[in-house]
Formats: C-alpha cells, sequence, structure tokens
C-alpha cells in the first residue's frame, strides 16, 4: 500500500467466491485514506499465473507507485497499468516474465518522470519459454536476462535499460550520491541459478541506466533490500557483513555475524545479556542466508531479522558491534486473558480471505514467517523501527537504543487475531497514521480518537 495527499492505493488478487490456488488477475484500488472509503477499482491483468498469498509472494508482490498525479500498478505476472487518480488510464504495458519465480520483492522506483521496475525487456518471448527446470539450459544467454528498466511515468515510452542485470530476487534501493547523482543500487545472485551474472552488486545512474560500478561477490545472496548512503552501502553475505565503499565498491570492512557477538535471549527468569558469544551456541545449523529482505540502515546501525534464531540484530558501521535480541514468534490475545507469548512456534493460519476462502496452494505458509521466506520490510519512522512478520505480528523497537535488549523493545504488537493473520506486506506512514493490510483486511492506526 502506498499513500498519496488522501489517498490510499492498493494492489491485490481479483475477488475469488471459491477455494483457490493459483491466479493472474489483479485489481488496482484507490481508497479514501481517512475514510478507507473504496473510490475506484480497476482490472490489472497478467500474462502468467502463480501461487496466490505465497510465503515467496505472487503477482501483488510490488507495491503502486506514484509521481503524486499518476499511479502505476505492476501485476508482476506480466503488465503495468498507469492511471490518473480519478482511475482514467493513462498508459499500459505488457511482456513475458520468469516462470515460477518472477515474482519477488523488487519495487517499483518513481523519481521525476522515471518509473524503474525490474523485468525482462522483451515482449515476445514465448510464454513457456522460461518455466520452472528450463532455466538452466539458457546457459545465461543474456537476451533473456532481467533488468532494471526505466519507462515515462507520462507517456509510458522506454526510456533506458539498465547495463546491469538485476536478478527477479532482488530488491534496489533509489538514492543520492554525495554530488546529487542519481542512482540505483541493485544485485544478482540468489537461489534457483539466476542467469544474470557476474553475481554480485551494481551501482547504476539512474538517469541513463549506464553502470557506475560493478562488484562481483561470490554467492551474493541477492534476496536481502540493497542498502546505501552516501558513503557507504552494506550488506549481508555468509556468516559476514560487508561495507563497501559507495563511490567505488571496494570493500572497507568485513565483520563476522556470529563471533564476538551480544546476545539477549528469553529464559525463563526473564532475559539475559551476554557478549562475546558464539551465535552458534544460541541457533541450530543453517545453511540459507541470514536474513531475508528484512534489513534496513538507519544512523549508525544496519537492523535485520536473523530468520534461523528469531532474533533481531544490528551491526554497529562504525564499531562493528553485533548485537542481538531473541523476540517471541508470536503473541496470542484473547478477551479477559493475559498476553500469551510463544518463543519458538506460532499457531497455523487459515490462510482464508475476507470471505472465508482458502487462497493458497503451499502448506510452507501457514508456518510462522522466520526463516526460508520472502518476509515483509521493516520501516522507520522517527525513532521507532517497526519489523512486521508473515503472521500479523509486528515488533516496535527504538532504533537508537544504546543497547540492543529487552529495553530496546517497545512492544510486541498484531495485525489481528494469531492463526487467522496472514501478511506479507510493509507498513506504510503517512500523516500521523500507520497503515497496514493482510489477507483480510486494510488496517488505518492511529493515536486520535
Amino acid at each position: 500500500m502506498i499513500l498519496s495527499g488522501k489517498h490510499a492505493f492498493v494492489l491485490s488478487h481479483a475477488p475469488v467466491k471459491q477455494d483457490t490456488q493459483t491466479g493472474s488477475l489483479c485489481v488496482g484500488q484507490a481508497f479514501d485514506a481517512i475514510t478507507g472509503e473504496l473510490r475506484w477499482q480497476r482490472d490489472i491483468p497478467g500474462v502468467r499465473e502463480i501461487d496466490l498469498s505465497s510465503l515467496f509472494s505472487d503477482n501483488t508482490a510490488a507495491s503502486p507507485a506514484t509521481d503524486g498525479k499518476h499511479i502505476c500498478f505492476v501485476n508482476v505476472g506480466g503488465s503495468i497499468q498507469t492511471f490518473d487518480f480519478d482511475g482514467k488510464q493513462v498508459w499500459s504495458y505488457a511482456w513475458t516474465p520468469f516462470g515460477r519465480h518472477h515474482s519477488r520483492q523488487h519495487e517499483p522506483l518513481i523519481f521525476d518522470d522515471h518509473l524503474v521496475v525490474v523485468q525482462t525487456p522483451h515482449q515476445d518471448l514465448p510464454l513457456n519459454l522460461l518455466d520452472k527446470g528450463k532455466a538452466r539450459s539458457l546457459d545465461a544467454n543474456p537476451r533473456y536476462w532481467t533488468h532494471l528498466q526505466s519507462f515515462n511515468v507520462k507517456t509510458g515510452k522506454r526510456q533506458w535499460v539498465a547495463e546491469a542485470g538485476t536478478s527477479i530476487h532482488s530488491t534496489s534501493l533509489f538514492g543520492h550520491l554525495a554530488n546529487g547523482q542519481a542512482a540505483i543500487l541493485t544485485g544478482r545472485g540468489g537461489g534457483h541459478n539466476p542467469l544474470e551474472k557476474p553475481y554480485g552488486l551494481s551501482l547504476v545512474n539512474a538517469d541513463n541506466g549506464k553502470s557506475i560500478w560493478n562488484k562481483a561477490i561470490l554467492k551474493y545472496p541477492t534476496f536481502q533490500n540493497t542498502c546505501w548512503n552516501e558513503q557507504m552501502a552494506c550488506h549481508f553475505s555468509g556468516t559476514e557483513h560487508l561495507v563497501l565503499d559507495i563511490g567505488t565498491g571496494d570493500i572497507r570492512q568485513r565483520q563476522s555475524l556470529t563471533k564476538q557477538v551480544a546476545v539477549c535471549v528469553h529464559t525463563p527468569a526473564g532475559y539475559t545479556r551476554k557478549v562475546n558469544q558464539d551465535l552458534n551456541d544460541y541457533i541450530r545449523g543453517y545453511k540459507k542466508p541470514i536474513t531475508y529482505q528484512t534489513n534496513l540502515l538507519i544512523g549508525d546501525y544496519h537492523y535485520f531479522m536473523a530468520h534461523h534464531a528469531k532474533m533481531i540484530g544490528r551491526v554497529h558501521i562504525e564499531t562493528g558491534g553485533v548485537e542481538y535480541l531473541q523476540v517471541p514468534a508470536q503473541v496470542v490475545r484473547l478477551p479477559d486473558q493475559e498476553d500469551m507469548l510463544r518463543w519458538d512456534t506460532t499457531l497455523p493460519n487459515d490462510l482464508r480471505n475476507a470471505e472465508g476462502f482458502l487462497v493458497t496452494q503451499d502448506k510452507r505458509n501457514a508456518g510462522s514467517g522466520w526463516g526460508h521466506v520472502s518476509a515483509p520490510p521493516p520501516i522507520v519512522v522517527g525513532k521507532n523501527i517497526y519489523f512486521p512478520t508473515m503472521v500479523g505480528v509486528v515488533y516496535v523497537l527504538r532504533w537508537d537504543a544504546k543497547i540492543l535488549d529487552q529495553r530496546a523493545l517497545l512492544s510486541i504488537s498484531d495485525l489481528g487475531l494469531a492463526g487467522e493473520t496472514w501478511s506479507l506486506s510493509g507498513l506504510s506512514y503517512a500523516n500521523g497514521r500507520l497503515y497496514a493490510r493482510t489477507l483480510k483486511e486494510l488496517i488505518c492506526i492511529t493515536t486520535t480518537p
């Protein structure tokens, strides 16, 4: 969901009236941001069907994007539909997307007159060419790569295709260099053998798509938010945290995420914090990346959810210090009863929409939202950082706390009943209100009665 003025824009699945596992059609919706009234709704067709409500996202994975006058809905199953704020269509574009794993967490970006998306630049590829299992036979042929692409937000004319490829798992980030140059940090790599090579990071000139630099990183886990500012880029690779010079891509700092760390864990007697610890003493063996789309660079800290440990972690960029805080997997709230914290497991989710229909086919979607999942990203509002999870739990922390312990954890909130709330959407903020969406509801949270 995104907010602009008094408008709240949402991309959802087309309504279903029976248990449904897959689909391609989405709907773009415009709501009144204050009252929640639906103002208009438009079909956003797709070319390729995919699992509905998958823990690895679906055709609704991309948030809408706006320049304040136009609203662009991207069905990552194969189309862009752009409207004015009254719902009149301005332009559209269709393409043939990748197979089952085309839908990831890459968000469309708008700046000046650019709408930047990631997709294959071809509209004429056969629909079955890129089905799951056939990618390896393409032998990394650049013709089939996905790239960042810029479209004129007013006309739909394609303005550039980035030189560097971008894997569908990547979440690129827009920003400005110290000299004012607009740039996008993007990446390649991850699971299922993405075609784009070499695996690693690229900083792209956002005005023309040319590469400012390319950094090859062996086994780069691209399914994380690319985080950078005027001085540095930060990323996670294996059990290390790396800081790169944003001007050159050269490595400035490497820090272990498991050795000599501070850990604050919950015991029957309450929280206890220990320093100079080995994280492997607190978690079981793992092979997957330590975080998925849940990292955010704010101030002197790089925050992340440590998916294997049900911990929220942070790296202090200046000192290299690494801290972890254990959090419960779920809070269960029932009328007239004390909150029950479940530390390791969550109640199985019903995975039903507001009409009561089952809208998924992957049993893993009923899990906790920790682990191997394209989890919703955090946001920062003032001094608070908000981490939502797939089961509707939201951890709120004071991001500038001097010590990451239980005192930094302001609340363990929820977006609905435990076992009946499911979401892969991040939170949005505007005009003193927080907004959220789940499989059943749109939610506006405010302190004003």
